[in-house]
């Protein structure tokens, strides 16, 4: 299990951590600890109210306890996506609202995770015959919709890919662009993307 979870408010966090002395020398914030969901609520609305406060650090009882408390302070959207490997070794990214970005999206009614994961990327660059390698990581981050604040908890799997058909980006999902990165070629991509997608690289071990 991963020692912490980032939640990503746009360019500011909530991290929920094992231990928040971890943190005390190489990170500046708040660093906090709750008992009760009352307390983590304050902390939350806090957090939201003061936008001057970049980082938050949060311990708990027990790191998945901390996780599901906090996820159930919120109306959770579950997506899936994926990191795509080509047998040159490139990886498949999409180019979306001004940013570099791997192909995902929200899972339909009743569908698996994993099933989510292999349409999204095959809808949004219009490659097929994906074969699903192993769960990566889960990256969460929050947005407006309507009047209230959500959060997305995305599941990421690395596949590979073998095939030689071209990249049709999805326009229906402003997509401009599909195309395949070389490993040599990342800084591009980690100078104009977001923290979560970084995040995925980074337990991927391709940064």
């Amino acid at each position: 299990m991963s020692q912490e979870y980032s939640i990503y408010f746009d360019k500011r966090k909530i991290v929920l951590t094992k231990s928040v002395e971890a943190h005390f020398n190489n990170q500046l914030g708040l660093f906090t600890r709750y008992d009760t969901l009352q307390e983590l609520s304050k902390i939350l609305e806090f957090f939201q109210t003061n936008t001057q406060v970049q980082n938050v650090f949060i311990s708990g009882r027990d790191l998945q306890t901390t996780l599901n408390d906090f996820l159930g302070l919120f109306r959770v959207i579950k997506a899936s996506g994926g990191l795509v490997q080509n047998g040159k070794g490139e990886y498949l990214f999409i180019f979306r609202y001004g940013k570099w970005d791997l192909p995902k999206g929200k899972l339909e009614p009743d569908e698996k995770i994993e099933d989510a994961a292999l349409r999204e990327v095959s809808e949004e660059t219009g490659i097929s015959n994906l074969k699903l390698d192993n769960h990566l990581t889960n990256t969460y981050h929050t947005y407006r919709l309507g009047n209230s604040i959500v959060l997305k908890e995305t599941h990421w799997f690395h596949m590979l890919y073998d095939g030689h058909e071209p990249l049709i980006p999805q326009k229906a999902e402003d997509i401009s662009i599909a195309k395949w990165v070389s490993p040599s070629q990342m800084n591009e991509i980690l100078r104009n993307t977001y923290d979560t997608i970084r995040e995925v690289l980074s337990t991927a071990g391709v940064v």
